[in-house]
């Protein structure tokens, strides 16, 4: 008993091989192998690979870098905002129509003469409203967020065709496209360079900001957060309105690429943005996740729509293409979680 009592205090001896020297600790590397980063890694460097070859290569050339760049970034903007709602359990099914809607607002502003500095914050705000009109609906209406965000999909679509009709938006300033697309800082197109800098503050915001860190509690136990304190309302309401403001800094940053607006802008682009979200490691179910994953599922995503192009495949492969990976990444998060109940 007393030799017991003094081992409690020390550190247990070092153990030993078969040889009489120090066992070796596991191996950090198959740590790192097991994470999902590294898996997307590989993915990214896997398609690369075959696109330079299946292209015979075009894939490097610097028209097409930079619109793989330009393209990432208009879905890496929203799929940073789609981060924090799915943090907290939530979910938009809207953004292709709030993207639209707003491509629209913005669109026959310029056509009516407002100068840029005046419109390029109205893209944000309007992209805002239309998030907080979701909050609104989903958090006091109490209707869940995939219910909600299918009928505000259909109703902000509905709103581009009222404010358009059949015509479509082409006298839009040419500056968008000098500055998102033309203009470079080193070797990344203007959009790029905003949209790292957009998941870099939000990266920080979540690990560093207590409000960020929040969003993680909300998603992994809301009653429990309640209880402790947590806003839970207000701070959910704030994720959607985050996420409206940055489908408006997308929808600028797409007229950018493509200066023109017509009622289908925008139709399907929910589908890249949550596949960017899921790919990336944040479950759908909250509390998990975070931008670095959604990074490099922007980047896959954007790979893959890029190599379609490249070899000529038939565009409506994209489509298909996405919709498995969402299934396979939600199969892969709900598989790792099934583990983790187990063990």
């Amino acid at each position: 008993m007393k030799s017991s009592t003094l081992n409690m205090g020390r550190a247990a001896p070092a153990p030993t091989s078969t040889l009489g020297g120090p066992q070796r600790a596991p191996v950090a590397w198959r740590a790192l192998l097991a994470r999902r980063e590294t898996a997307l890694l590989a993915v990214i460097a896997l398609v690369v690979a075959v696109v330079s070859l299946g292209a015979h290569g075009g894939f490097w050339t610097r028209v097409n870098l930079d619109g793989l760049m330009v393209t990432s970034a208009i879905t890496a903007v929203p799929a940073a905002g789609m981060t924090l709602v799915i943090l907290t359990g939530g979910i938009d099914a809207s953004i292709g129509s709030m993207l639209g809607l707003v491509s629209a607002i913005g669109g026959l502003l310029f056509v009516a003469g407002w100068p840029v500095a005046v419109v390029v914050p109205v893209f944000l705000l309007a992209g805002a409203a239309l998030g907080w009109i979701n909050g609104l609906v989903i958090l006091c209406g109490r209707v869940p967020p995939i219910v909600c965000t299918l009928g505000t999909l259909s109703i902000f679509r509905m709103g581009v065709f009222l404010m358009m009709g059949s015509d479509w938006i082409t006298a839009l300033p040419p500056g968008l496209t000098r500055f998102f697309v033309a203009d470079h800082l080193g070797p990344l197109p203007g959009a790029a360079v905003i949209a790292l800098a957009v998941m870099a503050v939000l990266a920080v915001f979540l690990r560093v900001h207590r409000t960020g860190r929040r969003l993680f509690a909300i998603g992994n136990n809301e009653e429990a957060a309640r209880l402790v304190g947590i806003p839970v309302r207000r701070l959910r309401w704030m994720t959607y309105v985050l996420l409206g403001a940055c489908v408006g800094l997308g929808a600028l940053m797409r007229l950018g690429q493509s200066p023109i607006v017509q009622t289908t802008t925008g139709s399907g682009f929910e589908l890249g943005v949550i596949a960017a979200v899921v790919l990336g490691g944040t479950e759908l179910s909250g509390g998990r996740g975070g931008m670095f994953g959604t990074f490099l599922g922007t980047l896959v995503v954007g790979l893959v729509g890029d190599a379609i192009v490249l070899m000529h495949i038939q565009p409506f492969w994209s489509g298909v293409v996405l919709g498995f990976i969402i299934l396979a990444s939600v199969g892969l998060n709900e598989g790792r979680r099934a583990r983790q109940v187990v063990s």
